[in-house]
């Protein structure tokens, strides 16, 4: 009998005609999930991926501009004066009238950081509607708020104002739903890479705008810009650098419209419809991503983002003011040796994908963590052997040196926190997760500038110091590592629904040194406690105030790791 023969005797049975039915339809999914696989995970760089990177740059990239006008708006690089000598183009304190106030105008720069905490119910719309629409709606918004920060009048109102349309701009902050994009595009492995190039090319940005500054860009736009809200002609420099924000309209607004919805989004919305029709709850919500099952890489994601962000963001932001009161640099030569500590994190972002998927995740975060703990107490320490108000050539040096390369080093570890959060979550909550782990890690950003101002400005009496708090950040960077050790997945070179599958969904084995890192890390933290408060005394300051600070950074640090401990054994059998 031949084959042909074969199959026409299969049609006349019934049964066979099921199995020829079951084995058409297997068929059939088995090529719609190929195909959903080719759409999902792409494998070799495509003109499309090029252009997803370059949009996700420029929205960086204007983030990263208004981040860097606010930063240089506390210490403007340029004054002006009129012929009678009246200052004409002050800085973010004189225009408020908090010059002889640093710790309140701290306090105001963190209620500004609340807008982003709130941002989570974007995060949450990004995973329910899409990366796409949602990209266009924070970008515009954030672009317009930042806008008309520049419009805050010299008066007490103003300071309302200005306040307000701060958090509004961080409510709506763009950048992060376009690094969801790019790692859900990037080929595996590339995916750290890519994701490196758009925080590189978004460093662009910070520096395009600090040169515009230095150069004295004042926008012709006349209003109550002068001293208790008198009028003035021209916008001041740090208005000027908010308003120019505005030209990421002309970039972002037409390349919209060559993105494309994300693939793994498509497939998660396709299975979320069929959820729906069948009367199912749906997989997303804002508060799905705190679930004991995606605690795992929540918690990742939270410690190690928060406490960079402690770290890079109190001595990022205040090495200006470190270098002026404590170095005795001039103000000529502040613009000068500000110079290798921004070239130092852009070169960080460019080379931190590179190294993270040539690496791994795991040993980038530690290499990276034991350079910045070398390089950051050769930062802060040898301020603490200049005499009076003479300054120190040498020791200014080795400041500004080892300042850059912990600069560089807390960069990588940000952007490899910042991946390792991402591919430890599912498809569903992805955009949600990073929403919450970018409120929490804001909760530092807030803290910041009243622990490092009340520190060293206040506590004691001028008796604490810049370099003491930031000697304080030892205990951070020691949590962060262990927390790597005890907790974090290696994800390179591989699939992010895998990383998910095999690393979150199951158990961690319970090894014979199951409790050895948790003795080491509070044995370090106790001597860490010690030897900070004895290093406390050498700054004059009052015990009290010593003990009080190094009691705070100590208790945040202990309390991240308590709830690693937690969750490490909720998924450890």
């Amino acid at each position: 009998m031949t084959e042909k023969d074969e199959v026409k005797e299969k049609l006349v049975d019934p049964e066979s005609i099921k199995e020829l039915e079951k084995e058409k339809r297997k068929k059939s999914r088995k090529k719609r999930r190929e195909e959903e696989q080719k759409i999902m995970f792409p494998t070799k760089m495509t003109r499309y991926i090029w252009f997803v990177i370059i949009f996700a740059s420029l929205v960086n990239g204007f983030d990263s501009w208004c981040s860097v006008a606010l930063n240089l708006a506390m210490g403007s690089l340029v004054e002006n004066y009129d012929i009678l000598g009246k200052l004409t183009n002050p800085n973010l304190f004189v225009y408020f009238g908090l010059a002889g106030s640093p710790v309140t105008m701290g306090v105001i720069l963190s209620i500004a950081g609340t807008g982003v905490i709130a941002a989570t119910s974007f995060k949450y719309l990004t995973d329910k509607y899409g990366r796409r629409p949602l990209t266009l709606l924070t970008a515009i918004l954030f672009t317009a708020f930042t806008v008309l920060t520049a419009f805050a009048p010299a008066t007490s109102e103003g300071l309302l104002i200005f306040l307000t349309f701060r958090v509004c701009s961080n409510f709506f902050l763009a950048a992060d739903v376009v690094i969801i994009i790019v790692a859900e595009e990037s080929p595996n492995h590339l995916r750290g890479r890519l994701i490196g190039i758009v925080f590189a090319l978004s460093a662009l940005g910070g520096t395009a705008c600090g040169l515009v500054q230095s150069a004295g860009v004042r926008i012709p736009i006349p209003g109550p810009w002068g001293f208790g809200g008198s009028w003035s002609s021209h916008m001041t420099v740090w208005q000027s650098m908010f308003f120019l924000s505005i030209i990421g309209y002309l970039f972002i607004i037409p390349l919209f419209f060559f993105l494309k919805e994300t693939g793994p989004f498509k497939v998660m919305k396709k299975y979320e419809d069929w959820r729906k029709k069948k009367g199912l709850k749906p997989k997303t919500g804002w508060f799905t991503p705190l679930q004991r099952k995606y605690a795992r890489g929540l918690t990742v994601g939270c410690v190690i983002v928060f406490l960079a962000q402690l770290m890079y963001f109190s001595q990022g932001t205040f090495f200006a003011l470190y270098y002026a009161k404590e170095l005795n640099v001039s103000t000529g030569r502040l613009g000068i040796l500000s110079f290798p500590v921004l070239v130092s994190g852009g070169l960080g972002l460019f080379i931190a994908g590179s190294v993270i998927d040539r690496w791994g995740r795991l040993p980038t975060l530690h290499r990276a963590g034991m350079g910045a703990m070398i390089t950051g107490a050769s930062y802060a320490w040898p301020s603490i052997f200049i005499a009076g108000d003479i300054p120190n050539s040498l020791i200014t040096g080795i400041v500004v040196l080892s300042l850059s390369l912990f600069i560089f080093f807390v960069t990588l570890m940000l952007v490899c926190g910042a991946l390792a959060g991402i591919e430890m979550v599912p498809t569903h909550i992805r955009s949600t997760t990073q929403g919450w782990i970018g409120a929490i890690s804001r909760a530092a950003v807030m803290a910041v500038p009243i622990m490092v101002m009340f520190g060293a400005e206040a506590v004691g009496g001028l008796g604490l110091s810049y370099q003491f708090i930031f000697a304080l950040n030892v205990m951070p960077l020691t949590t962060i590592m262990f927390t790597v050790y005890v907790l974090a997945v290696e994800g390179k070179g591989r699939q992010i629904d895998e990383i998910v599958a095999t690393e979150i969904y199951s158990k961690m084995k319970r090894v014979s040194d199951y409790n050895k890192p948790y003795y080491y890390y509070f044995l370090t933290m106790t001597a860490q406690f010690t030897c900070l408060t004895i290093y406390g005394l050498t700054t004059n300051g009052t015990l009290l105030g010593i003990i009080i600070m190094v009691s705070i950074y100590f208790s945040i640090s202990i309390i991240c790791f308590i709830i690693i401990i937690i969750v490490r054994g909720w998924f450890t059998e």
